[in-house]
Parts: structure tokens; C-alpha cells; sequence
């Protein structure tokens, strides 16, 4: 079974979510707006390839504070907060503070 991997590219306006399998194939992409229709569509891209509580997608999110974040890490099972560059993209995510 392929392992998916989800990395969000926290910016002021909008945000860039990537779903990647374990050989770095792109399987899903999304922009999303900074508003509450935008977490929404955060929280069901992940949802649509396979996120489930029993078998989480590992998520990397760049803004480790804040509501996004934590609304992200609330809402995705495999959720954590990493700096930016500062972890593979292919490892599990953890908290950098």
C-alpha cells in the first residue's frame, strides 16, 4: 500500500496544500483562501485521498502558532508543525515548539 504524505505552505492571503506518495508523486494539490471555507477544503483534501483517524496521512505545516495551525492539527489526525525546511517531507511530522 502507497503512504501519503501532506505538507500546507502557511501565507498571508492564501495557502498551497501538496498530497504526495512515498516516491514523491503528487496525487493531490489545492490553493486555498485564508477564510473559513478555505479550512474547510484544508481538512476535506486530505479526507478525499485516504486521511482517516485509524490510518492518519502525516501533515507538515510550516506556521507552527496561531488558529490555522492549530485548527489544522485539531482537524487532520496526522498533523504537526515543522519550520520551514527543517524536516524530510517524507518523515512524520512533529512539533517544532
Amino acid at each position: 500500500m502507497t503512504k501519503l504524505f501532506c505538507g500546507i505552505d502557511w501565507a498571508e492571503h492564501h495557502h498551497d496544500i501538496a498530497i504526495v506518495d512515498d516516491t514523491g508523486v503528487r496525487v493531490a494539490k489545492a490553493r486555498i483562501s485564508n477564510d473559513s471555507d478555505g479550512l474547510r477544503a484544508l481538512l476535506e483534501l486530505p479526507a478525499g485521498v485516504g486521511d482517516h483517524p485509524d490510518a492518519p496521512i502525516p501533515v507538515a505545516i510550516e506556521k507552527p502558532h496561531g488558529l490555522p495551525a492549530a485548527r489544522c492539527v485539531a482537524g487532520l489526525a496526522g498533523a504537526g508543525a515543522v519550520g520551514a525546511g527543517s524536516a524530510d517531507p517524507r518523515s512524520r511530522c512533529r512539533s517544532s515548539g
